[in-house]
């Protein structure tokens, strides 16, 4: 019997790591052979973020939207309906919606019912972040997520994480069986449009020099941008004075909304705008292109749940400069240098030791060999998923 997985949509312009996480699970679905690949399906509300899974150029399939859920409040029911039509789709409930098209499961499912739900749900949770660093968010917010999880975590079937790291934070702070819950890494899936230009080509477009380094991440506080703008500095000031570091990324953080202006104000103060590029949130073909065509990656972040800016510098064969936290070390990726986020000057001699003999990508060999290797992960990482799938009792 086939298996026909319902995928929802998570992420969108503020989290763009939860759509890059779907697309990267629908590549590896497609490596499966014909007896053991499923047929899926993506599943966006009305208000959604359908629009961004059609963005990569790559065959993934249709979005279908839902306009409610069965228990959502009637006065909401109706504005959903009202703007489902306004957009010429039929409203119809996600309930009804999975049992139209026959589906099997769905993921992840991080959304609460009141209701039981007519097919198995696998909810995801990214990290335990909140947990973790309290400070960067507000008691609202703290008190909100722990609701919210713990309602995830009770009304699944079954729950993923995606590291060791958060499957121990998960049982000191959300206890559960561990027969409900598996460790699910997820692999950035090489996908075959990614290489067919010269990413050069987009480098002149911003306006970059020949040779960079990259870090593509949204402007939030814990990716801490600031230790690595401070090494920049240090960098141009005590012997690399061509160093130049471009950052893509949403530049908005909900929570301190301020973080990005004083961040551009600390650069003009230091004259670093010479050195350090910032094009934005970018479309995912033009940010992989940038990504080529760095010398190499760092990640300087504080905290991740499983970091995609590793997985996508594993999947291009590029060296990176890589924070020393639990799930940095847990991930471990080839031809990388830890330092210590917390510490600008460990961090600038560790990319001055480099930099001189660094060379602007892409490179080619390191390319395709990093792709084999990536192609491999991802048919792991696809087996794994639906073995997963299959605890649910489907």
């Amino acid at each position: 019997m086939t298996i026909n997985i319902a995928l929802m949509t998570p992420g969108g312009q503020r989290w763009i790591a939860g759509v890059i996480y779907i697309r990267n699970l629908m590549g590896a679905l497609s490596l499966l052979p014909d007896k053991e690949r499923p047929s899926f399906y993506l599943l966006s509300g009305v208000k959604g973020r359908g629009e961004y899974y059609k963005e990569s150029g790559e065959p993934f399939p249709a979005v279908h939207y839902y306009a409610f859920r069965r228990d959502t409040p009637s006065w909401k029911k109706a504005l959903s309906a009202i703007l489902s039509m306004g957009k010429l789709i039929w409203p119809v409930s996600l309930e009804k919606l999975v049992v139209r098209r026959n589906i099997s499961v769905i993921f992840p499912a991080n959304f609460a019912v009141r209701h039981s739900f007519p097919i198995p749900r696998i909810g995801w949770i990214p990290d335990f972040q909140h947990k973790r660093l309290p400070d960067f968010f507000s008691a609202g917010e703290l008190d909100e997520r722990d609701r919210v999880f713990q309602q995830r975590i009770s009304g699944s079937d079954h729950i993923v994480v995606s590291s060791r790291d958060a499957y121990r934070d998960l049982m000191i702070f959300f206890p559960t069986d561990p027969a409900r819950v598996s460790i699910l890494p997820f692999v950035s899936f090489p996908f075959p449009g990614w290489y067919g230009n010269t990413p050069a080509e987009i480098t002149k477009q911003f306006n970059l020099p020949s040779k960079y380094l990259i870090f593509p991440s949204q402007f939030w506080r814990h990716k801490n941008h600031r230790v690595l703008f401070e090494a920049v500095r240090e960098l141009r000031d005590t012997g690399c004075p061509d160093i130049a570091l471009v950052c893509t990324g949403y530049t908005h953080d909900y929570r301190h909304p301020g973080y990005f202006r004083e961040l551009r104000e600390w650069l003009s103060r230091h004259k670093l705008n010479r050195h350090i590029f910032i094009p934005g949130l970018l479309p995912r073909f033009r940010q992989i292109q940038l990504m080529r065509e760095a010398a190499a990656v760092v990640q300087p972040s504080l905290f991740e749940g499983w970091s995609s800016i590793v997985e996508d510098a594993q999947a291009l064969g590029k060296r990176i400069y890589l924070s020393d936290i639990p799930v940095h070390r847990e991930q471990n990726p080839p031809d990388t240098v830890f330092f210590n986020p917390k510490d600008v000057k460990n961090l600038a001699e560790t990319i001055q030791s480099d930099w001189a003999h660094l060379e602007p990508g892409p490179k080619l060999k390191q390319e395709e060999a990093a792709k084999i290797r990536q192609f491999k992960r991802s048919l792991n990482f696809a087996g794994d998923f639906i073995n997963i799938v299959k605890k649910t009792g489907v």
